[in-house]
């Protein structure tokens, strides 16, 4: 069984991340309806990349299969997919900052 105390940090730094990356991916959003610029659309994309990769593996081990459940090959393709999500989010942010914005 897991530790409490480390289950409910486990599950609240998700959801922080969870919350900020929606905040950001919304600020996105908001300057891009403002003032149209293409370079917002790629942010929007990344924070929401970026949000939604940090929450798989939340998501997997609390509504799919439980963390004590899961063996060495799941937890490696779990962890490479949440990666993969995070940087691709990267990529799209990275773009954002230094693509020719020609709207």
């Amino acid at each position: 069984m897991v530790n409490g105390v480390l289950f409910w940090t486990f599950v609240l730094t998700n959801l922080f991340v969870f919350a900020v990356g929606s905040a950001l991916t919304y600020l996105s959003y908001a300057a891009y309806q403002r003032v149209g610029q293409r370079s917002f659309r790629y942010a929007i994309l990344g924070f929401g990349t970026v949000t939604v990769g940090s929450l798989t593996e939340l998501v997997y081990e609390l509504l799919i299969k439980r963390s004590n459940e899961l063996d060495m090959t799941e937890l490696l393709v779990l962890r490479t997919g949440e990666s993969a999500l995070i940087g691709l989010g990267l990529v799209f942010l990275f773009y954002s900052l230094v693509s020719p914005d020609r709207s």
